[in-house]
């Protein structure tokens, strides 16, 4: 969701993107459907991402998954009978949250919807809230959490990570996952020591899991604009976990809440949305072809009669592919351009 910047300060024309800002948005998802749907659904993900390819390992005992260049994965079973038996029929697609930070708003929300119409069984939707107001620590909630001052989780753990005793990893975590959760986890780490200072924030983060998962897809693709779904990732992040000091009084609504997290939910309501991060580069591509697809095309190149098909095929291919080319693939080609090299099996970019 694109940053808001803080209107009340004195030179908002200096401020830095990303400074005293909200951004909400989702940072995973995970979906089954039915195997029936599983080259349509793979027609519709090469809309949003490009084309796939086959690789020879599945993942979670799949036999066999379709993978993206971006990181997208579609895992699924060779054969009706395995399928029926150890999946109950379905196959898994799997989005990272790189590849969602890099959809534009509009185009997520359109492969949200779109993707309705073939039933999906969402098991993982991941939310995140970042902010870069760093209006509390992580450090700082390890007292609260100390003091049991916190609502709607019951179990809660610190951990810290230090090298040459300096902290570089802060993160405090609610609830559990897996088959011995609620459906419900919670993370909030300093994004800062996670990322090298790229991103200086406080995240937090709900995995959403079963059921819980489910309903917030379903919510979310009721939205009517990019804007309300934004309104609802919000929500959701917020009605996750709630700061209070306990007094004894049983009655949470009578608790008096943290003033940060008051602050927070404040900020929250006037959240909008993100700018999207281009993840894909010309060395991504080149790590694809090289790792993935060049089995694939090694097994093509096999099957026709000469070497001399084989390149006429290629370069026919290529042709028409140039001519599909989106603006982003064709600004790589403009800013790349005539300056890759082959030596001696190795890629050199000048």
């Amino acid at each position: 969701m694109r940053a808001i910047t803080d209107e009340k300060n004195e030179n908002p024309g200096l401020v830095l993107p990303g400074w005293k800002s909200q951004k909400v948005g989702p940072h995973w998802f995970r979906t089954s459907l039915r195997r029936q749907y599983l080259q349509a659904v793979r027609s519709y993900c090469s809309i949003f991402f490009g084309d796939s390819v086959g690789s020879s390992r599945g993942y979670n005992s799949f036999d066999i998954q379709y993978v993206w260049s971006n990181g997208v994965t579609f895992n699924y079973d060779l054969t009706v009978e395995k399928s029926n038996e150890q999946h109950g029929g379905y196959v898994s697609l799997d989005i990272p949250g790189h590849v969602l930070d890099g959809m534009s708003d509009v185009d997520l929300r359109s492969f949200l919807f779109g993707l309705r119409k073939y039933e999906p069984k969402v098991t993982r939707f991941d939310i995140f809230y970042d902010d870069y107001q760093r209006l509390v620590t992580p450090s700082k909630i390890h007292n609260i959490i100390k003091k049991g001052d916190f609502s709607r989780f019951r179990k809660s753990q610190i951990t810290q990570v230090f090298k040459e005793g300096e902290l570089v990893y802060n993160e405090v975590n609610f609830g559990n996952r897996g088959s011995n959760g609620s459906g419900k986890y919670m993370r909030i780490y300093d994004k800062a020591m996670e990322s090298n200072n790229r991103q200086d924030c406080i995240r937090y983060e709900v995995e959403l899991s079963g059921k819980r998962a489910q309903m917030a897809y379903d919510l979310l693709t009721q939205m009517g604009s990019v804007e309300s779904m934004a309104s609802l990732y919000a929500e959701l992040v917020v009605g996750a976990i709630c700061f209070v000091h306990r007094t004894g009084d049983r009655n949470i609504g009578r608790l008096k809440v943290y003033r940060f997290w008051e602050r927070i939910k404040k900020n929250l309501s006037s959240v909008v949305l993100r700018i999207p991060v281009k993840h894909i580069t010309i060395e991504s591509m080149f790590k694809f072809i090289e790792k993935q697809a060049i089995r694939t095309i090694a097994v093509l190149r096999g099957t026709f009669v000469s070497d001399v098909d084989f390149f006429n095929w290629q370069a026919t291919r290529l042709y028409e592919a140039e001519l599909c080319l989106n603006p982003h693939q064709r600004n790589l080609i403009k800013e790349n351009r005539r300056k890759t090299r082959f030596d001696d099996g190795l890629i050199f970019d000048y």
